[in-house]
């Protein structure tokens, strides 16, 4: 039997359909492309933020402020922003990367005498995406063996009231200094050269303190006295942190924003200001220049400390006093009231000219000085394995 069916309205419902299904699809593919934009939009500040945080601390780390990070109390941190000591609370400072990407803010924390935990995080432009990396740290310092109070080769002169001691001294006032040492020459060269050394004045070498107070060592070369670690003589240039052509200089001594340097702030920016041996609590006290002389140089009075560098002669009157290595690369030569080196002296005499001590100059072997004036002068170095680490 045949029945009679309508079909009237079945397109209503069928397009009906339609436009929910193509509706969902469509709002499907909305959805998913906001959430693709939103992923990408916070790769994209994630992307930022770790650059910022990587930027810092390559920043920090570049831009090693010896003379206040190596001085940091292990356990202590410093905001790199204020080199000031981070109390605990305190917030740090915000750095703003180049052309707004992002900004960061940095801790220097001590872990010990040689190792550093550099913490920085990054934020990206808005500030809503953040990465933490952190890196370690180990002061560089530069390789001297200093094994006398007077390394050198060729002739030497001693005597007048002069003294060349090798045994280990602290400068008074001084804190922070490893054990003492036991006693070293007091001059270390050839032995060829050893037996030549003129000492009027100075009978059986009374001027001389050390064990033994002369030691041949025949590796001495002036390659020897010219190469220290993997560098050489040449290669210290780069270290400076002072530049002084050759001449004579006169009144060396610490210079602050406040005269007689007993408060303020050190003025380093200034030539003649190689730190405060003699006030190591004063604000030059823990300022140790690297000083490079490019040329002969005659120094005439005062004091300073720090490692000096003479590419040249080195003459020295006036009763200067230097807490720290001298390397000189030709000869040392003192006369008249001379000068007092605290420390250890390494003149490598490449032109084999005379090496003199005279008048009432002093070579002081002292750890203390050399240890103080390398660790404070020391560069910061990111450790080649297990350096780096992204926090979060």
């Amino acid at each position: 039997m045949n029945r009679l069916r309508s079909e009237r309205g079945i397109a209503l419902a069928v397009a009906i359909f339609a436009l929910v299904v193509v509706g969902g699809l469509v709002a499907a593919a909305f959805f998913v492309g906001v959430q693709e934009q939103r992923v990408g939009r916070n790769t994209i500040k994630l992307g930022q933020a770790f650059s910022a945080a990587d930027g810092g601390a390559e920043a920090v780390v570049s831009n090693w402020t010896s003379a206040v990070y190596n001085n940091i109390a292990i356990g202590d941190s410093v905001d790199p922003a204020t080199n000031l000591t981070l109390a605990a609370g305190t917030p740090l400072t915000r750095v703003a990367l180049a052309n707004n990407a992002g900004w960061y803010r940095s801790a220097v924390r001590r872990i010990n005498t040689e190792l550093f935990l550099v913490r920085v995080e990054g934020f990206s432009q808005d500030s809503a995406a953040r990465q933490s990396v952190g890196v370690v740290v180990r002061l560089k310092t530069l390789q001297l063996n200093v094994n006398a109070a007077l390394k050198t080769r060729g002739s030497v002169r001693v005597g007048g009231s002069s003294e060349i001691n090798g045994t280990d001294q602290v400068p008074a006032g001084w804190g922070g200094c490893p054990a003492i040492r036991p006693p070293l020459p007091g001059i270390r060269l050839t032995s060829a050269d050893s037996t030549n050394i003129q000492n009027g004045g100075c009978t059986n070498y009374s001027c001389i303190t050390g064990n033994p107070k002369i030691q041949t060592d025949n590796t001495i070369t002036s390659t020897s006295l010219t190469t220290f670690g993997d560098q050489t003589f040449d290669d210290l240039r780069s270290l400076a942190t002072k530049f002084l052509p050759g001449g004579t200089y006169t009144g060396i001594a610490p210079v602050c924003s406040v005269a007689g340097c007993i408060s303020g702030t050190c003025t380093t920016a200034n030539l003649q200001n190689w730190g405060s041996p003699f006030a190591p609590a004063g604000p030059c006290g823990n300022y140790f220049p690297i000083i490079w002389v490019d040329g002969d140089v005659s120094i005439n009075g005062d004091n300073g400390q720090g490692i000096l560098i003479v590419n040249g002669d080195l003459s020295v009157q006036g009763g200067f006093e230097f807490y720290g290595p001298v390397i000189v690369r030709q000869t040392l030569r003192t006369s008249g009231t001379g000068g007092h080196f605290n420390g250890g002296v390494i003149a490598a005499n490449t032109d084999l000219g005379a090496i003199s001590v005279l008048g009432d100059a002093t070579i002081n072997y002292s750890s203390c000085a050399l240890s103080r004036a390398l660790n404070a002068s020391a560069t910061g170095a990111q450790m080649r394995e297990r350096g780096w680490i992204n926090l979060y």
